[in-house]
């Protein structure tokens, strides 16, 4: 009896329709839905185990599902049915004889991707079924042989993933917390460097069409990062992002311009045609850097908090707020705000600038509030 778990859907029509699968020691396998006419295989799919490297093809558009099917081993082909838990492991039945009838077989020519990608970003991003994200940098210590300062190595992977994380966080602003998955604006790293240069490639953390997700942070990304020749046009462009995406953006400003380098990437989804991206020289860094850092408060978010005023320590300029998501302590960094006269127990709105402090290695995030001003809560 073979058992397997769903790793991705790799095509979907009012349900999965093509699916790849591991097993318990890493056996990589293809489902395919048996056709609905087809006698005694209602609801069940055909699933043949493959090597990667036909797997890698196929995902690539390089060769078709009939050929994929048809040249697996005998004894590596069964039936079954997908479990009401997507994400559950289910047994496979062997397929007597081995043999797979040719009216569950697809037609010849069926490719995830029409052709093979030109592009190595798409053709990497088909492969993967996943979007990919290859980011350049050349520190001081990169000029004369392949390497780089671990300590840069960790700021650099931490700038990236925390710009990523702001730009996904800005374009689903409002969006219902159900529609969200655990992980999806989190990048993984899955080739250390590239010969020649100091190359890495990072893919969306693995999940069902996570890629898709994480496309329109990145088409953000390049609108930030794609004009950065005339400093006071940029500035103002980053500006209508004031927040956590523009102090994000700041700091990997800020980390090219201390490191004395620039920065090139370049991104593909799944579906892309061709890869988007573009390059930041260290000078270019450096000048809007200086020029965002005459922006008073750019990279404060504006928060509002409603809730019953809990505590005020007068030594430390401390507060605490009780709201619907539990409670909120802050502090008070201009003299003329006063929360003296405030009832405890009474219900206030706190308008605060909301500060985002990040460990590199745990990526720990520390929310920092400062009040602004307060009002006492519409009944």
């Amino acid at each position: 009896m073979k058992a397997i778990r769903v790793y991705q859907t790799l095509f979907e029509y009012d349900g999965p329709q093509v699916f790849e699968a591991r097993d318990r020691i890493g056996g990589h396998y293809v489902g395919v839905m048996a056709p609905e006419d087809h006698e005694d295989w209602q609801s069940e799919f055909l699933v043949v185990g493959v090597e990667p490297e036909r797997l890698r093809q196929f995902r690539a558009g390089i060769i078709d599902l009939r050929t994929l099917l048809l040249e697996s081993a005998p004894d590596l082909r069964y039936r079954g049915a997908l479990p009401t838990r997507f994400e559950a492991e289910f047994e496979l039945q062997p397929l007597d004889a081995g043999a797979i009838d040719d009216g569950l077989l697809p037609q010849p020519g069926f490719r995830l991707h029409e052709a093979p990608a030109r592009d190595a970003v798409v053709q990497q991003a088909q492969a993967s079924n996943n979007l990919v994200l290859r980011v350049s940098v050349e520190p001081p210590e990169a000029a004369t042989e392949h390497r780089i300062h671990a300590t840069t190595l960790a700021e650099f992977l931490h700038r990236i993933q925390v710009l990523v994380k702001r730009a996904h966080g800005f374009v689903t602003r409002g969006q219902d917390a159900s529609m969200r998955h655990s992980g999806e604006d989190r990048l993984d790293v899955v080739v250390p460097a590239a010969a020649g240069s100091f190359e890495l490639v990072l893919e969306a953390q693995r999940g069902d069409l996570f890629g898709d997700r994480l496309r329109p942070a990145m088409e953000l990304l390049d609108k930030l990062l794609g004009d950065t020749k005339e400093p006071t046009s940029a500035s103002d462009a980053v500006a209508q992002y004031r927040g956590h995406l523009a102090a994000a953006y700041l700091r990997l400003l800020r980390f090219l311009s201390e490191h004395d380098t620039g920065l090139r990437y370049a991104w593909a989804a799944p579906q892309s045609e061709r890869a988007s991206g573009c390059a930041i020289s260290h000078s270019e860094a450096s000048a809007l850097m200086s020029r965002l850092s005459e922006v008073e408060d750019l990279g404060r978010e504006r928060v509002i908090l409603e809730g019953t005023f809990e505590r005020f320590d007068r030594r430390k300029g401390q507060w605490g707020l009780h709201t619907e998501s539990g409670l909120r302590r802050g502090g008070v960094e201009n003299p003329g705000t006063s929360l003296d006269g405030l009832q405890v127990g009474a219900r206030y709105c706190f308008h605060c600038d909301e500060e985002i402090e990040q460990a590199y290695v745990t990526g720990k995030e520390k929310r920092v509030l400062v009040l602004r001003h307060h009002e006492e809560a519409q009944s």
